[in-house]
């Protein structure tokens, strides 16, 4: 086999090694540390192993002892989001009536992993991954 040849992990051994990472760790602060968390455990099952961060977020998503939380900056200006920032499923409009009875958008909220913002502070920056099981 040569050296350069990279192999792409199926989903139930990446749950498992997110599981072991943040079993040991309980939380983890940014999802690059996590996916090198989980990137050193793959390593031990298959040296050609590699994932992304990007991976590895939208897989612990999916896993109920994990509890994923974003942190987020503020953005100025009104900001219309069609699908959810954090886990891409799609997002409802959060509305309200103003005093003149008109219906307006204060917020958005995603139903899949329970992600919330107003209209100025949702774009995220760091995700925080919470071991809960």
């Amino acid at each position: 086999m040569n050296m350069g040849e990279r192999k792409i992990p199926p989903k139930g051994i990446v749950v498992e090694a997110i599981k072991k990472a943040l079993f040991f760790r309980k939380i983890v602060e940014t999802q690059e540390e996590l996916a090198s968390l989980v990137q050193k455990e793959l390593k031990r099952i298959d040296k050609e192993y590699v994932i992304g961060p990007t991976r590895v977020k939208r897989i612990a998503l999916e896993i109920p002892e994990i509890e994923v939380k974003a942190k987020t900056k503020k953005s100025v200006g009104l900001q219309k989001i069609d699908k959810c920032p954090i886990c891409g499923s799609g997002i409802e409009e959060k509305r309200i009536k103003n005093l003149v009875g008109k219906e307006i958008v204060i917020g958005y909220k995603c139903s899949k992993c329970g992600y919330e913002s107003d209209l100025e502070a949702f774009l995220p920056m760091k995700y925080v991954f919470i071991w809960k099981g």
